[in-house]
């Protein structure tokens, strides 16, 4: 089938006529956003809250499950827990009781435990948030069932293929045989853990390196007050260890990593890394990935779905790094039927080597962009948690305001000059699964160097 892009239905015509009022863009400054000040020697950050009387209260640890498993094993096991004074039952029904939540959330680089509710009752609830955290007590019954629920998610993922693509496959040929993703407590080891020295490293939390974020309406100074009357450690805190890194592998040949899955499809995952986190590349790559890679009105959807009806889905885009001592990533997925594996990988590379130029879809994938970044607008406590993803790039500053300046002056001369340096002639490390009795494995070893996992 032919797609012809300059073309314009009737229905279309009409319908573009139709006047729409445009928003305009709001972008964070963070330095008048966010006020930052020193609590016994910790940061805490506050972000003010104009809409309602809910606050949010955060004490960050920046380290994870990459770093120190135990950690992040003793984080998901505190919301199970009572106290000296309280059983779990009694503890939560004390939260509610004065319309307080209390939660964690453990990461692969980060840690976090939060209490949140009505601001009326900051001072009581951070009394007993603070003694949660200094006097929980082990339950072996509890852990137990814990392990059963993290070994029963363990199972259930080994028969998810999105699991088994993009997190399993998808880490070994970024990071090798040792990556995030398989690097993680044994279930020998999660058997034979001691819960105390769980509950240790939770007590230990308080006198270890962290951070406080404050979300709330009442004034900072007034806010500060009252949390340094409960969290009055002193300000020599133990240092957390420094932060495991995975080596990125490098993307210099064509390596196919195949897993079998009982399937009739064949699904495909193609990664090329890129140069380290460079900041000039975030508004040619968001054009890129919306003109190119990414969403029904997409060249490579068009061309290999619509055009060649190749695949049941395709697509590509270019990753942006959540550091910037990593790298940017160009991806790219098929999925489609096992006996059309050849001619749909082909149409991949052809379009992965020669980037269609259409200038009226160029201008609409333009458009586009523009107009979600004039309707994506950061409010609340979303402030500091988009300042806390940019400070991780090195940056200080809204990156949606540069990339909507920048994005205006793109050609698509300039897209096509980000496409040679940065797209074509790649090679790619590829994740393939399907079941091997459908699939032409010759064709997968043409692809490049084949290791079967």
């Amino acid at each position: 089938v032919e797609v012809e892009r300059e073309s314009q239905s009737a229905f279309y015509a009409a319908f573009d006529t139709v006047s729409s009022a445009r928003l305009t863009p709001k972008f964070v400054d963070y330095e008048t956003s966010i006020s930052v000040s020193s609590l016994n020697g910790i940061e805490l950050s506050y972000v003010q809250n104009e809409n309602n009387q809910i606050f949010e209260l955060y004490y960050i640890f920046d380290i994870g499950s990459n770093t120190d498993k135990e950690l992040a094993l003793a984080i998901q096991y505190l919301p199970y827990l009572g106290t000296n004074r309280y059983s779990a039952e009694e503890l939560q029904k004390e939260f509610y009781r004065y319309g307080l939540e209390f939660g964690v959330n453990a990461g692969s680089d980060q840690v976090f435990v939060y209490l949140t509710g009505l601001e009326d009752n900051l001072d009581k609830g951070i009394e007993l948030f603070e003694h949660v955290l200094a006097n929980a007590e082990a339950d072996s019954l509890v852990y137990r069932e814990l392990v059963n629920d993290i070994l029963k998610s363990r199972l259930n993922a080994k028969l998810d293929k999105g699991t088994i693509l993009g997190k399993g496959l998808g880490a070994y040929a970024k990071y090798g045989a040792e990556n995030p993703f398989t690097d993680r407590l044994s279930m020998e080891e999660l058997e034979s853990m001691d819960v105390d020295r769980l509950v240790e490293k939770i007590k230990a939390l308080s006198t270890s390196e962290h951070r406080i974020f404050y979300y709330g309406q009442m004034p900072a100074d007034e806010a500060k007050l009252i949390i340094a009357r409960h969290h009055t450690n002193s300000s020599d805190l133990t240092p957390l260890p420094q932060k495991r890194a995975y080596v990125e592998l490098a993307t210099s040949e064509n390596k196919v990593f195949y897993a079998p899955y009982d399937m009739q499809q064949v699904e495909l995952l193609f990664l090329s890394k890129d140069e380290v986190f460079n900041p000039e590349l975030l508004a040619a790559s968001r054009l890129f990935n919306e003109y190119f890679g990414f969403g029904l009105s997409s060249i490579v959807f068009q061309e290999i779905r619509e055009k060649k009806a190749l695949a049941y889905s395709a697509y590509s885009y270019m990753a942006t790094p959540s550091n910037k001592d990593k790298s940017h990533y160009l991806n790219a997925y098929i999925g489609t039927q096992a006996d059309k594996l050849s001619d749909a990988t082909a149409a991949m590379f052809e379009l992965m080597n020669n980037m269609p130029e259409a200038e009226m879809q160029f201008n609409a994938a333009k458009e586009a962009v523009i107009k979600k970044l004039e309707s994506t607008w950061v409010t609340g406590s979303s402030v500091y948690w988009e300042y806390e993803s940019v400070r991780d790039l090195g940056l200080d500053y809204d990156v949606n305001r540069r990339i909507y300046d920048e994005i205006k002056n793109i050609t698509l001369d300039d897209l096509k000059a980000f496409f040679d340096a940065h797209v074509k002639g790649k090679s790619y490390h590829i994740c393939v699964i399907g079941k091997k009795e459908n699939i032409d494995l010759d064709v997968l070893r043409s692809m490049g160097e084949f290791q079967e996992l």
